[in-house]
């Protein structure tokens, strides 16, 4: 073999030798083959996912905005229709106080956020969600834990994992639904609600809206639930507290507890005593300190305000020391013990409360044409803020007279002598159920129209929004209507001035009941001797006329001028709510009405008279406002002059002279040996059913009526006197309040010389001269009607009613 040969066969082998060393053992190739089948499939199986994942993710997302543009946006103004309507009053110290809350189920108070201090906030916003006010409504970090909270449970509720706006989102639907679908509705509603409100709107809403246990809902009703106190008046460490309980209300609020359990060793039973055990407190302490920290933590408080706040000694609303310090809000209960008076107790509502209810319940059925029924609705539901013009002392004080009978007949008769007895199912007893005893309403109105105070009835008040005989329940005025109907019209318009001289005869015939097809003449006077009723056919003074209540000369003015003119000046300038049936001589002329006006009506007609002619219809709401804190417009906003200053000041005065020398001498009240000024005027009916006086001081008008429920004589009725029921009621506060620099004021002044003063010419009836006759007693003329006695050097005056025919 040549050389060349063994070379190449030399070669062959080293090359086979060379594969053989380079193939894998078995073993090896068959795992090596399994593994690229397995990576394959596992590739498949990615890629498949992938593509399905991609799928789905399309239509998710195509379901989501589906679905999240189907979601109804939410308005934070839906929340402002769930506020409580609630009225207040002032305090002594002038500042507006809650005295009522209108609310079936939630209580709240709005406040606006820029009331609030800085640190109350910041502890709820460090609280609920630190990156409030840098999200746009979602918080994806918490929105990743709210999704694994609703599977595996992390928190007791599912507000762990929601941004402030999400938790009102869901308050102010109620969609407590846990699903992912209401999770999405959540989230699509607060990403539109951020872009609809500001930041402060939000939180304001929320702090508004969200609940801090019970019926208690909103930091202002918290605060003056938990602390007796504003929200704006809250300690760091209050708001942290309060900021503490919305996480679970129930459960963190600083009342939270149970009754303690016991064991009846006889029937082997466990019971709950009536020893409660608070554990709200401690569970409050907890979250509370975390909160604190977190303010802490966030820049929100320094050092020193947090440990101030976690060492502060915080003082519930149901402590001993509370209680002992505010002895309004607190009540002794039957084992001697103090507690806080139950405030949603279902008890009746004051009269005062009663009458800015219907008051504003009025207005809205004249308004939108709705039944009172409905009107309350939308008060009970609408959030309304309803501030009220009553002084709660005079309130206070009035509301004593009246828890007894026998203080407003005190000097004159009781309440057995008045009773009226009656045996109504014969069985020969007299109950009290069966016997009616006297009723009575009364009004005070300063010379604004606005309401002071008001009681309509005697005795403890029953039930709500019912009977009061001072604002809703009509009577009959008798001659206390004379000053706002004829004698007012006849002195406005010039027709009569004080020594007017009239002719004290009937001046109408009409059919005599009593004898069938006669006529007999209307009205004559009353006289207090055995119900005999006079006329005297003698010229009398306007003055003397109305000092003694003559019942002819009224009647005389509405023949004279027309009823009609009588009626519109009652009720178009006076604002005297009568029907239009009252349009006729008796209701015009002696106070026979349709169906009678109530005490506040009466009342406020006659305020004219103290207020130098200013008229406002009454109102014992001072301002409204709604949810939204709009104002609303009210009937007492307006206040015009609607008589004359002369006819108001002359008409005081000859309403000042009934009081000293007329029928109304039992309403007089001295201090420090001097008479105050006291204007007024009496009302009677003819059968003795109803007692009426209206008085007014400088500071205010007030009225009051008294008679029985149903329409009876009142028995025992000659000892009454309805000036002294009047003053028995009044009298004491007016001449407390009263005090000796108060001498000083009076009733408004009229315009420099619009009015003249003197002696009354006893010819003529004007303002006497040096000759002239003079009758006894100081008048009032107006300036602008030729008010001196002609010839009045020598008193040879004429009369200038001559002309009159008694025949007339």
């Amino acid at each position: 073999m040549s050389a060349t040969n063994r070379s190449k066969h030399s070669s062959a082998k080293t090359n086979q030798k060379k594969r053989k060393s380079g193939r894998k053992p078995l073993i090896l190739r068959f795992l090596s083959s399994a593994g690229t089948v397995i990576l394959t499939t596992i590739l498949s199986f990615v890629l498949l996912f992938a593509v399905t994942g991609t799928i789905c993710a399309i239509a998710a997302a195509i379901y989501m905005t589906d679905y999240m543009e189907k979601t109804q946006k939410v308005s934070i103004q839906e929340m402002m229709t769930s506020f409580a309507t609630n009225i207040y009053e002032k305090d002594e110290n002038g500042e507006w106080i809650v005295t009522y809350t209108v609310s079936p189920e939630i209580k709240r108070i709005p406040i606006k956020l820029s009331e609030l201090k800085q640190y109350t906030r910041d502890a709820f916003v460090c609280a609920e969600d630190e990156r409030f006010y840098s999200h746009e409504g979602i918080d994806y970090k918490r929105t990743v834990a709210s999704f694994a909270n609703m599977i595996l449970n992390f928190w007791d509720t599912d507000q762990g994992g929601s941004t402030i706006t999400q938790q009102l989102v869901k308050n102010l639907t109620g969609d407590n639904d846990v699903s992912p679908q209401r999770k999405i509705r959540e989230i699509k509603r607060a990403m539109q609600m951020e872009k609809d409100y500001s930041k402060d709107e939000i939180l304001e809403a929320y702090m508004n809206y969200v609940g801090f246990g019970g019926a208690a809902n909103g930091i202002e009703y918290a605060a003056n639930k938990y602390f007796g106190k504003k929200a704006s008046e809250l300690t760091i460490a209050e708001s942290a507290c309060l900021a503490a309980i919305p996480q679970n209300p129930e459960k963190i609020n600083p009342f939270a507890g149970h009754n303690e359990q016991a064991h009846n060793d006889v029937t082997g039973t466990d019971y709950y005593t009536d020893t409660k055990i608070n554990t709200g407190r401690e569970e409050n302490r907890k979250r509370m300190e975390y909160i604190l920290m977190q303010m802490y933590d966030n820049g929100a408080i320094t050092f020193d305000e947090y440990q101030e706040a976690l060492n502060e000694h915080l003082v519930f609303t149901d402590t001993d020391e509370y209680l002992l310090a505010h002895p309004e809000r607190s009540q002794v209960n039957e084992d001697g013990s103090m507690s806080l008076k139950d405030e949603d107790e279902d008890k009746p509502n004051s009269w005062a409360v009663d009458e800015a209810l219907n008051e504003f319940a009025n207005q809205l059925m004249e308004e939108n044409g709705i039944s009172h029924e409905r009107a309350m609705t939308i008060i009970n539901t609408g959030g309304y803020q309803i501030y009220t013009t009553v002084d709660r002392e005079m309130q206070n004080y009035i509301e004593e007279k009246f828890s007894d009978l026998d203080n407003l007949l005190a000097g004159m008769t009781n309440t057995k002598a008045t009773t009226f007895y009656r045996d109504l199912n014969g069985d020969g007893q007299y109950t009290d159920e069966e016997n009616m005893t006297l009723q009575s309403g009364f009004t005070a109105i300063d010379y604004r129209g606005r309401v002071l105070c008001t009681v309509g009835g005697i005795g403890p008040k029953i039930g709500s929004l019912g009977t009061s005989y001072a604002s809703n329940e009509p009577q009959q005025p008798g001659s206390a209507i004379k000053p706002v109907t004829s004698y007012g019209f006849a002195l406005e318009n010039n027709y009569i001035q004080w020594g007017t001289h009239v002719l004290d005869y009937p001046p109408l015939q009409v059919k005599d009941e009593k004898h069938p097809g006669q006529m007999k003449l209307w009205p004559t006077n009353y006289a207090d001797t055995n119900d005999v009723t006079v006329y005297t056919n003698q010229k009398i003074d306007i003055y003397y006329a109305l000092q003694v209540s003559k019942n002819t000369i009224p009647a005389l003015i509405c023949k004279t001028y027309g009823t009609q003119k009588v009626f519109d000046f009652a009720t178009q300038t006076l604002g005297l709510q009568l029907y239009p049936k009252d349009n006729d001589y008796a209701p015009l002329a002696v106070g026979a009405l349709t169906h009678g006006v109530t005490v506040k009506n009466l009342a406020n007609a006659y305020m004219v008279y103290g207020s130098g002619g200013k008229y406002s219809p009454a109102h014992i709401i001072e301002k409204i406002t709604d949810a939204e804190g709009r104002a609303l417009v009210l009937p007492g906003d307006s206040y015009n002059q609607v008589i004359g200053e002369d006819t108001a000041y002359i008409m005081n005065k000859l309403l000042q002279n009934v009081v000293q020398n007329g029928t109304g001498t039992a309403a007089q009240m001295m201090r420090n040996g001097r008479f105050l000024p006291i204007a007024g005027k009496t009302g009677t009916t003819s059968d003795w059913y109803d007692l009426t006086f209206v008085g007014l001081n400088p500071q205010f008008v007030s009225a009051i009526w008294i008679g029985y429920p149903k329409n009876k004589r009142i028995q025992n009725h000659f000892a009454i006197k309805s000036p002294q029921v009047w003053k028995n009621a009044i009298g004491e506060w007016i001449q407390q309040h009263y005090d000796d620099e108060d001498f000083n004021k009076d009733f408004p002044e009229p315009p420099e010389g619009s009015v003249v003063s003197g002696q009354v010419c006893a010819y003529t009836g004007k303002l006497a001269g040096m000759g002239c006759p003079k009758e006894n007693g100081i008048g009032y003329w107006k300036t602008s009607v030729n008010p001196y006695c002609d010839n009045r050097e020598l008193g040879l005056g004429y009369n200038a009613f001559e002309d009159y025919s008694d025949d007339e």
